[in-house]
């Protein structure tokens, strides 16, 4: 069964306008990204000019943090190039971008002494992650590969 709009033309006109609201959105929303990773390097380099006087041990774990946080914001910020360039999202950087983010989580409850249950839970859900990305990177494997002109 396929459904037949009765104003086809007034259909495309708001596809347009949606897609165009979303372009200028994501668009946006990437401007917003890059300042706020300049903003993560700068804070990052405070971090380190700041904390000189303390121990190696503590000075080395704020620069672990704040490296994976600003890794992550690279992450999202390829996903929404991609959607921009694509026009679709591509699970791939979906999953690299959580796992990012849980190795943040994974490196600041790692300094913390976590209860086992916490670092249980942390691990099944990167274990499952990596699953998943190891099961899209087979897959991608196997399709065929098509240039974009």
């Amino acid at each position: 069964m396929r459904l037949n709009a009765h104003r086809e033309d007034t259909f495309d006109g708001l596809a347009v306008w949606f897609a165009t609201a979303i372009k200028a959105i994501l668009t946006l929303l990437l401007v917003i990204t890059t300042v706020a990773l300049c903003i993560g390097m700068v804070k990052a380099g405070l971090d380190v000019y700041h904390s000189i006087h303390k121990p190696l041990e503590t000075i080395l774990q704020e620069v672990l943090l704040d490296t994976v946080f600003i890794v992550a914001l690279v992450e999202i910020m390829m996903t929404v190039i991609a959607y921009l360039d694509d026009g679709k999202v591509h699970v791939r950087y979906i999953v690299d971008t959580i796992l990012i983010i849980m190795l943040n989580e994974i490196v600041s409850m790692w300094f913390k002494h976590p209860e086992l249950t916490n670092a249980i839970a942390l691990s099944i859900i990167v274990a499952t992650l990596g699953a998943i990305r190891i099961a899209l990177k087979s897959a991608e494997s196997k399709q065929p590969t098509t240039t974009k002109s």
